[in-house]
């Protein structure tokens, strides 16, 4: 997500993202993600592709993938397991 923030209100608007990201995002999903933003330093691109599609397949036979569809589906808070 991009977007400006007004002179003051930065502190506040990055509370409100990292508690979106706490309340929305699988903790699964969160763990990948900065392995992969660590390891894509030492990879070229075809290796990160690789891994990323990997990864991609994997998210879509866990639990959490599951729990994401159905807590969109019914239009209720997530209760994800990280797995």
């Amino acid at each position: 997500m991009q977007r400006t923030v007004p002179n003051g209100q930065l502190l506040e608007a990055t509370r409100e993202y990292l508690r979106d990201l706490v309340c929305r995002v699988s903790p699964r999903s969160v763990a990948v993600m900065k392995r992969q933003l660590w390891e894509g330093m030492f990879q070229t691109l075809a290796e990160a592709t690789v891994v990323g599609d990997y990864e991609m397949a994997r998210s879509f036979e866990s639990e959490d993938f599951k729990e994401g569809v159905a807590h969109f589906l019914e239009k209720r808070a997530p209760m994800f397991t990280g797995r």
